[in-house]
């Protein structure tokens, strides 16, 4: 999923939103930092804040 400023993405729940996606590990892609990463990170979700840097401690790469 990726995250954009505008106003509905802000209202976004965590926990139903991965229950929706259906994945174990759904990626988030904060262009605007609009998410809590803690929020979505507990909720199960791999996030990426651009310009937060990483705080999932998931390797993207191998």
């Amino acid at each position: 999923m990726i995250f954009a400023g505008h106003r509905p993405y802000y209202s976004l729940y965590p926990g139903q939103l991965q229950e929706l996606s259906g994945q174990t590990h759904s990626v988030i892609v904060d262009g605007r930092n609009v998410g809590e990463p803690d929020a979505f990170i507990d909720a199960g979700f791999v996030y990426k804040g651009i310009g937060r840097g990483d705080k999932n401690g998931h390797k993207m790469f191998e």
